[in-house]
């Protein structure tokens, strides 16, 4: 379940007109990027998956988006020409800082319906993924029935080689921040199969 859900926002991520190509998104196990990325990177990466009922699923998922930016300037020119840049003068859909990059994330995913749960979705919904993925017939499939949450979004953190490039040693320099989400909900109905109500 977790996997149709990465795949669905990484893709729309990817197809979005918010400043993301291909190459800077990816799901990665841990919020790392690839050595080998740009200047910008978005790592999807899974969290909590928890239920709350006895008798039913009832199940709640989490996972985060880490977007990592390579310092381009000396780090104590970074915060005005690199994190916040833009920010007073050009409206949010056109400023390159690094938070209006977050901001762009943030507003794209949360309650994002079409992500989730809507059918037909192109790119795929990740209800649209589980159909496509199930071996078992559609009408089996229990997807999704509510979209993630904006929970938190940590305060940027500068790393160094070894997030670029897991060289310890490495002059690689960077700033990187993670948006949690939380709360996408999914309920799959007791079955014979599984015994009688308690």
């Amino acid at each position: 379940m977790i996997d149709a859900l990465l795949y669905a926002v990484r893709d729309r991520i990817r197809t979005s007109n918010i400043g993301y190509s291909a190459a800077e998104v990816e799901i990665m196990d841990d919020g790392r990027r690839p050595p080998r990325a740009g200047n910008y990177f978005a790592s999807i990466h899974d969290g909590m998956i928890r239920s709350d009922r006895d008798n039913q699923l009832h199940e709640w998922y989490e996972f985060s988006v880490t977007l990592t930016m390579r310092v381009t300037l000396p780090l104590d020119r970074a915060g005005d020409q690199q994190l916040h840049r833009n920010i007073a003068r050009v409206p949010l859909g056109e400023r390159q800082g690094f938070w209006a990059k977050i901001e762009r994330l943030r507003a794209l995913i949360h309650m994002n319906w079409s992500i989730v749960v809507l059918p037909n979705q192109d790119p795929p919904s990740a209800n649209d993924n589980l159909v496509s993925w199930t071996t078992t017939k559609v009408s089996e499939v229990y997807g999704f029935c509510e979209p993630m949450r904006f929970i938190s979004a940590e305060s940027a953190k500068l790393v160094g080689g070894e997030w670029f490039a897991a060289e310890p040693n490495a002059e690689d320099v960077g700033v990187k921040a993670t948006l949690k989400f939380g709360r996408c909900r999914r309920f799959q109905p007791q079955t014979e199969a599984s015994g009688p109500f308690a």
